[in-house]
């Protein structure tokens, strides 16, 4: 997808003159022995599937004018007063809104893949809204991830039009050289999707205690991460004309893809660094505000109190193993994932299985191959044997 981010310019220019059978065996490496685990199929798949259609009826606009936006905002599952308040006024951005989660979600999935934890049940409940149980750096990976997400998903419609508030102003500039003409849009969709996403996923925020200075503090990094990748903002065209003669091109400056923006957060997730409340001191008669401070390290001066950066991810809590499940922790274990046996990273099955051993599934497929046409008229293939090896953590 594609989004204008600092305006749109258009250049003029003169037109020019099969089958396979597999056979397994099993080989196991540890005494232990397992069976990859299948998720049983609960109601909430159900509640999601009316989750995603009431947003899909808010972006065809096909319930009915304000008594169907009205409709949809009150059954949408997990929004706060405010938000449904939101959704009313513009459920067409409530839509998109829900496009950015989906896609953060995805990519926190392969962003952190082949790591204990791998955002496995991240968007998998029935809520507009991930919420982690316990502040830690995986909770704040989690959202700044879907507040840039949907900042990303509000620019790219902004862009296409499809938000109806979203409106651009004409500043026409002509282009220095004689032969084209630069007509630029003038719009500022990165701003309006930051200040939409802002609205929208702070007001999950009702309480103004630690961990909510710590999701907001979060959710900004989320919005502003895209600067730190600015080099690679890149010119997209399209060309129009008959046949194809781009008689009529026009040109946006496009923001880089997401998975460029969820790189960058992946940095700033192993990063991350561990916070505290402090109160500050108001003056007499004043309840005292509090504010987040980095947890002093042993070789640190005593006296020395530093805030953390606008551009780090914070978090309250130390994260746990992740080994073993714990839903309490958000935690769902690592027994039946497939590792690296050569790896001496996360993905590594000495790492990942938690020194719990693994075990090996051998296979053999068979598939048809270099086939080839005989005259006249059939075909004739060999048959090709592949084996394959697949680690799986006890």
């Amino acid at each position: 997808m594609v989004a204008c981010v600092h305006g749109a310019s258009t250049t003029r220019r003169a037109p020019a003159a099969r089958g396979h059978t597999p056979h397994t065996t099993r080989t196991p490496r540890t005494p232990r022995t397992s069976t990859p685990h299948t998720p049983h199929v609960t109601h909430a798949a159900t509640r999601i599937v009316l989750l995603l259609g009431l947003l899909h009826c808010a972006r065809l606009a096909a319930c009915g004018g304000s008594l169907g936006a009205a409709l949809v905002c009150s059954r949408a599952p997990g929004l706060t007063e405010r938000q449904r308040a939101m959704c009313r006024q513009a459920p067409a951005a409530i839509a998109v809104i829900g496009d950015g989660l989906r896609m953060a979600y995805a990519e926190c999935r392969l962003q952190l893949e082949g790591r204990r934890w791998n955002c496995s049940g991240v968007g998998d409940g029935t809520y507009l809204g991930h919420v982690m149980p316990i502040a830690t750096k995986e909770a704040a990976f989690t959202y700044a991830i879907t507040s840039a997400g949907v900042t990303h998903a509000l620019s790219e419609a902004c862009a296409r039009g499809d938000l109806p508030a979203c409106q651009c102003t004409t500043n026409r500039r002509r282009g220095t050289s004689a032969s084209e003409q630069f007509e630029w849009g003038g719009c500022g969709v990165s701003a309006y999707g930051a200040r939409l996403a802002r609205r929208f996923l702070d007001a999950r925020e009702l309480e103004r205690d630690a961990r909510a200075l710590m999701n907001l503090h979060n959710n900004r990094v989320g919005r502003k991460v895209s600067e730190t990748v600015k080099e690679l903002v890149r010119r997209e065209c399209k060309c129009h004309g008959v046949s194809g003669s781009c008689a009529l091109r026009t040109c946006w400056r496009a923001p880089p893809p997401f998975r460029a923006v969820a790189a960058a957060l992946r940095v700033r997730y192993d990063r991350a660094r561990l916070v505290a409340p402090s109160a500050q001191r108001h003056a007499r008669g004043q309840p005292a505000a509090q504010h987040l401070v980095l947890v002093r390290r042993q070789k640190q001066n005593p006296g020395v109190v530093r805030v953390p950066r606008k551009s780090e991810l914070v978090f309250l809590t130390p994260s746990p193993s992740y080994c073993e499940r714990d839903d309490a922790a958000g935690s769902l274990g690592t027994h039946h994932r497939t590792c690296n046996r050569t790896s001496r990273g996360d993905d590594g099955c000495e790492s990942l299985c938690c020194g719990r051993g693994y075990s090996t599934v051998r296979r053999v497929l068979e598939t048809k191959c270099r086939c080839r046409f005989n005259w006249c008229c059939s075909v004739s293939c060999d048959t090709c044997v592949a084996r394959t090896e697949t680690h799986v953590c006890n």
